[in-house]
């Protein structure tokens, strides 16, 4: 074998790898379209809580299949404004983690992202507005972060109309 034909056989293949890499995001197909509010969804909570929801144990749980989504989507808002810490149980396993406050997200955004969970993991029977999760965010103004899910649920009592 001379040098010509090594190089060429070595070659070829590292072309049609590269050509297939090329157009491997090609397709005849579109994407799925994003479900409203996955897009927030990945953006502000998948990093900790997983693309699918399953967590990131032993700091991160699960939103699929968690009780808690079980309280609703208002206590679900307290959380995300609010942020929590301390040991919570979450689908039998207990966890030990801290969520800060996420306030930068904006009303309309934090609806969606409910929205979102809900559809995915809790069926809720009705997605938040953004207009309540305003009303929550002034309702919640200077509260300390809520510490277990004790505090939850007083808040959610204290809230309740």
């Amino acid at each position: 074998m001379n040098g010509k034909q090594g190089r060429a056989g070595y070659c070829s293949p590292v072309a049609l790898l590269a050509a297939a890499w090329l157009l491997a995001g090609c397709s005849d197909t579109p994407d799925e379209p994003a479900a409203p509010g996955q897009a927030e969804y990945v953006k502000y909570c998948a990093t900790c809580h997983a693309r699918d929801g399953s967590g990131r144990p032993p700091t991160f749980p699960p939103l699929a299949g968690s009780e808690w989504l079980a309280l609703g989507p208002e206590a679900s808002a307290l959380i995300v404004l609010l942020g929590l810490k301390g040991e919570i149980e979450v689908a039998g396993r207990t966890y030990n983690g801290y969520m800060p406050s996420m306030r930068q997200v904006s009303d309309a955004e934090l609806a969606a992202i409910l929205g979102f969970v809900g559809d995915r993991w809790a069926g809720w029977s009705a997605p938040p507005d953004a207009e309540r999760m305003g009303r929550l965010r002034a309702l919640t103004e200077g509260r300390p972060m809520l510490e277990g899910r004790a505090e939850l649920d007083a808040l959610l009592e204290e809230l309740a109309p």
